[in-house]
């Protein structure tokens, strides 16, 4: 593994730290089950491009070795739920 800046790297963490909690405040939010909807559907086309540059996924590419597609997201546990259900 090459070396790590500690600063970028604690930034980046205090990123997705805000992101995942941020993100899960915007869609909890609304007690209107439409608004949450929107806000989903927001989250969803603002997030997936960032995801899918991250993991460079193409069309049928699979996840690295230990990770599992979960609806286009390459995660450390098997998918137990689809989009939609």
């Amino acid at each position: 593994m090459s070396k790590v800046d500690l600063n970028q790297y604690v930034q980046l963490r205090t990123m997705l730290d805000s992101l995942q909690i941020g993100a899960l405040r915007y869609y909890l939010d609304p007690d209107d089950p439409d608004e949450q909807q929107e806000h989903f559907d927001y989250l969803y086309k603002q997030l997936m491009p960032i995801i899918e540059h991250i993991w460079a996924k193409k069309i049928e590419v699979d996840c690295p070795e230990g990770y599992f597609d979960c609806n286009g997201c390459c995660v450390p546990y098997q998918c137990v739920i689809g989009i939609g259900q």
